[in-house]
């Protein structure tokens, strides 16, 4: 496993967790930009409205011309006016890292809440906290608004940003072709952030929140299910990064954490090992859910 880890390209940080052991690490301490990963903190945040009754699972949040967002997902090709309760819109940002449902949620939460439940699983930094659309328009956008982000400080940025939410997104997709994560555009955390993230979600004891993190395993057969009856996953990508993350349960209800980050100057060798990070991550928890496995 270690000697597979070595050879992937880029920086790599990774988290193999059985319980409170750790089994395999390296940089999982050491924060690199997430992806789509991002997301659990969203639907962390989106748990604890729930629970304390500041927002309902059945609520329904209505899409505006300034919400959309690029491709991943389906909703931003859906007409000004389409309604989307809120457990559909954590579902497609968990399950197929639908872009616009992640900005309505952000929206309706506001980026305190979402940087709130980043900071209380141990995440340092991502303030003020991007929406999809942000991070399209900073990262790809106009090369002058990227040069304001970079030198301004938490508040200036806050400001640009509210500049960003007002206006449709101006950005194609086509664009999206050189890494925005070495100036700062993403969302950055560490392993053991995104596998406390993991914990907590599992920790809510929400059903729905179960469901949606369950719905995309993120393997097929690739891994025998019987090891792991219950796997929940949310995997990112960007250029110049790849992240995948699982947490799950074994028969006897122990939990298993795996997180595996890379990142690198080159978009076509880290999109190039796609394959094989999701292999070492059925491996990796196959290793951790089985007793006595070796590393």
């Amino acid at each position: 496993m270690a000697d597979r880890l070595d050879r992937l390209p880029g920086e790599v940080g990774v988290l193999i967790a059985r319980g409170d052991e750790e089994l395999v690490e390296r940089r999982a301490d050491d924060a690199a930009p997430l992806g789509s990963v991002f997301k659990l903190f969203v639907l962390l945040a989106t748990a604890e409205a729930v629970r304390s009754s500041e927002l309902t699972w059945d609520e329904t949040l209505v899409l505006a011309d300034a919400d959309r967002s690029l491709p991943s997902g389906r909703l931003q090709d859906e007409p000004v006016g389409t309604g989307i309760s809120v457990r559909e819109a954590a579902q497609a940002m968990i399950a197929i890292s639908d872009n616009t449902a992640t900005d309505l949620l952000i929206r309706r939460l506001g980026r305190e809440r979402i940087e709130a439940a980043f900071a209380s699983v141990g995440g340092q930094g991502n303030a003020p906290w991007l929406t999809t659309k942000d991070f399209f328009t900073l990262g790809w956008g106009d090369s002058a608004l990227l040069a304001q982000w970079r030198d301004a400080d938490e508040a200036e940025r806050r400001r640009l940003l509210e500049g960003v939410d007002a206006a449709p997104l101006s950005v194609d997709a086509a664009s999206v072709t050189s890494p925005a994560w070495n100036n700062g555009v993403d969302w950055f955390a560490s392993p053991a952030t995104v596998a406390a993230v993991h914990e907590a979600l599992l920790d809510t004891g929400d059903e729905t929140v179960r469901a949606i993190l369950s719905k995309n395993p993120g393997l097929g057969a690739d891994l025998d299910r019987t090891l792991l009856p219950y796997l929940g996953f949310k995997g990112g990508s960007a250029p110049g990064v790849l992240a995948a993350s699982w947490s799950g349960e074994t028969a006897k209800g122990e939990r298993v954490t795996v997180v595996i980050q890379l990142r690198g100057d080159d978009p076509a060798a880290i999109a190039g090992v796609q394959r094989e990070v999701f292999g070492l991550g059925a491996d990796a928890l196959r290793l951790a859910a089985q007793d006595g496995g070796q590393r």
